[in-house]
């Protein structure tokens, strides 16, 4: 062993095991502080590199969970005011199946139907969220809800993908109650001033049944029951007299249709309204001279429980529809999250640093730099030793 004052061998290999050790402890205090074990590229450049793309997804994936709880809200509104309007429906029913009673006052009925009609409309113009409707067909435009992202290579460019909640079209106008009538049929028979009675001229009438259906009913005009044969066995007499006036000819045949299962009476101008119990199926036709028009209006008690069950139906298909999507929707919401969660971990997994691990090595490295710092001054001492070979 030599000695020199001009160079120091254990100093410099103090100082280098000295620096290398800092420079770990830097990089574990570093750790420590952000608590990544990759902190940037230079770390590991491929980790980090697989770590930025992951969390790109992972901020995607918050996107549409945001996107997803915007589509739950707008279909469970939708879903409460169906339900409502299902609800509204079963009443409206009670008030067609109540007018099909012959006693009821089905005007007083007619006038229920309607409230519960503009309630319906009320709930389907409501049942929106964020401007956003469902159950009003204004513009039929489905709601596509943003589900998921889908990456099919690690540099290819993700898919978006889509949850289509179908519109539904729950006003009264769609269901096809708006218009829907309990009230009889009645038929206004018009006549000018040109009436004249012959045999074997016609009036009919078509007329419900009881168990839906209609029959026609004819009247037939003849002067002589004994002498004359009515064209049909089924047609019922209306036996009229030349010699009375029109006016009193009319009456006669309003008696008839009173005596024969209808509803007969004169109106304003001399017009005949005629009615059932079960209400008028249509038009009325004739062949008399001077006979203008038999024009039916009003509505019809059993078409409107075919027209009240379709409703239903389709309320209830509606229904069906909706609950499907709310749950496609919360199933993808917590498989969203779930997912989320899972590239976390592997994120983390990835590039978080293991903090007992570090704690270890800190203290390992931080007792290397107190050796170290002694060693650095055990080996500054050295050269001070060869003053004592020149005394």
């Amino acid at each position: 062993m030599s000695f020199s004052v001009n160079t120091n061998n254990n100093a410099m290999t103090a100082i280098r095991l000295l620096n290398s050790t800092n420079m770990q402890l830097s990089t574990v205090q570093e750790r420590i502080n952000s608590g990544f074990r990759i902190g940037s590229a230079k770390d590991d450049a491929s980790s980090f590199s697989i770590a930025q793309g992951m969390r790109g997804d992972i901020g995607g994936f918050k996107a549409i969970r945001d996107s997803l709880s915007f589509g739950q809200a707008v279909t469970n509104v939708a879903l409460s005011a169906a339900e409502t309007i299902s609800d509204r429906l079963n009443e409206m029913k009670a008030k067609v199946v109540q007018a099909q009673e012959r006693s009821v006052d089905r005007d007083a009925v007619q006038q229920d139907i309607q409230a519960l009609n503009q309630q319906i409309d009320s709930i389907a113009q409501a049942a929106q969220f964020n401007g956003v409707n469902l159950l009003e067909a204004v513009a039929t435009t489905d709601l596509k809800v943003l589900s998921s992202l889908n990456r099919t290579a690690p540099n290819v460019a993700p898919t978006p993908t889509y949850i289509t909640v179908v519109d539904e079209d729950l006003t009264a106008a769609g269901l096809g109650t708006a218009g829907m009538d309990v009230t009889n049929k009645s038929v206004e028979l018009k006549f000018d001033n040109t009436l004249k009675f012959a045999d074997g001229k016609l009036l009919n009438f078509t007329v419900n049944v009881a168990g839906g259906g209609t029959k026609t009913l004819t009247f037939e005009f003849v002067d002589d029951l004994v002498t004359d044969t009515l064209t049909e066995a089924d047609h019922v007499a209306v036996v009229y007299d030349a010699a009375l006036s029109a006016n009193e000819n009319l009456a006669t045949l309003v008696q008839t249709m009173n005596d024969n299962g209808l509803s007969a009476n004169f109106g304003t101008g001399g017009n005949i309204e005629i009615s059932s119990a079960l209400g008028m199926g249509g038009n009325a036709t004739s062949n008399l001279v001077g006979f203008v028009s038999g024009v039916a209006a009003g509505g019809d008690p059993t078409a409107a429980l075919t027209t009240i069950e379709n409703a239903i139906t389709a309320a209830n298909q509606a229904l069906s529809r909706l609950g499907t999507s709310v749950n496609q929707l919360d199933t993808q919401a917590s498989f969203v999250d779930q997912l989320t969660d899972e590239l976390e971990s592997g994120v983390g997994a990835l590039v978080d640093a293991d903090m007992a691990e570090e704690s270890a090595k800190l203290q390992a490295l931080q007792t290397r730099q107190q050796l170290g710092i002694q060693a650095l001054s055990i080996a500054n001492q050295a050269p001070g030793a060869v003053l004592s070979l020149f005394q």
